[in-house]
């Protein structure tokens, strides 16, 4: 009976060791700076910040080298398209990554590292751009996403939520937003993260329901004096004024439904919607600062 039930022990001891070995051989590290074509949706500086403008931006990390101060990145672009065509495209800066799992971010006058994935519990960062604070790494879980996994960093400040980093995707607040905090002047929602053609990150809880489109609604839209519609409410012409270049202008029932479209590239455009029934719609215009909507009335 006796040596049953060391069998019986020494066979689950031995099925354990097994399983976690082969659990553990499923994880490996994930770079963010990897070959390929990387694309991330984010929906930026609408949910709680200050001024509660809503940007829609799209970025795509390519395997196109470039020196910055005899650093060696990867080019980063800025889109808006539903497709990335870096002919297109805006390039923006770049990214890199060095042995030690150390992210770095270069765009204009900003160059700062943004992720560290060799952190352990305990381990604490600091952020230039928030000198009197002090990150903690609260928590390192392993997660599947899409059958991949990934570690995910919980990084907290003074005791609230900073940060989740989610190993070769980024910030789940935004890819180059490495913290959230009460002073951060822009942050949101990772919406969509894409490698190589495949969907492997998507969190619509903010709204939206794919990785393309703006987010739609005709509440919570904000004023944004950059652009300015008038005459409002009206009954036949709009006339659209931005203090940017207009690339595009879309128009959107309540239902969320495109009833109008047009590419512009120009600061002024007036559109004609005599042909559209009387109610709420939403106009978006795509300037070189992203996208941006404004309630219409038709009467």
């Amino acid at each position: 009976m006796k040596t049953h039930v060391y069998k019986l022990v020494l066979g689950f001891l031995l099925t354990s060791l097994f399983s976690v070995n082969s659990y553990s051989q499923e994880y490996e590290y994930i770079p963010m700076v990897k070959p390929g074509l990387q694309l991330w949706t984010c929906d930026e500086g609408y949910y709680g910040h200050d001024d509660e403008a809503y940007r829609f931006r799209r970025y795509a990390l390519t395997d196109e080298d470039t020196i910055i101060e005899n650093e060696n990145y990867k080019k980063l672009y800025s889109f808006t398209n539903s497709e990335f065509d870096p002919t297109t495209a805006t390039c923006i800066g770049g990214m890199r990554e060095n042995a030690q799992k150390q992210v770095f971010y270069r765009v204009g006058e900003t160059n700062k590292m943004i992720y560290d994935f060799s952190l352990s519990i305990g381990d604490t960062l600091y952020d230039s751009d928030y000198p009197d604070l002090i990150f903690q790494v609260e928590d390192i879980d392993t997660i599947n996403y899409n059958g991949i996994q990934r570690r995910e960093f919980t990084i907290l400040t003074n005791g609230l939520m900073a940060a989740i980093w989610i190993e070769g995707i980024g910030n789940y607040e935004g890819i180059y937003y490495p913290f959230h905090t009460n002073t951060a002047e822009n942050w949101g929602n990772t919406r969509c993260y894409i490698h190589n053609g495949d969907l492997l990150y998507s969190n619509y809880s903010h709204g939206g329901n794919n990785c393309v489109d703006p987010l739609m609604g005709v509440e919570n839209i904000s004023e944004d004096n950059s652009i300015t519609l008038y005459p409002n409410p009206t009954s036949k012409n709009v006339n659209i004024s931005s203090e940017n270049i207009i690339n595009s202008i879309e128009v959107f029932n309540s239902f969320g439904q495109r009833v109008y479209q047009e590419e512009t590239k120009a600061k002024d455009k007036t559109i004609e919607i005599s042909s559209l029934s009387k109610g709420v719609y939403i106009i978006v215009a795509n300037t070189d600062k992203g996208y941006i909507r404004k309630k219409l009335i038709k009467n």
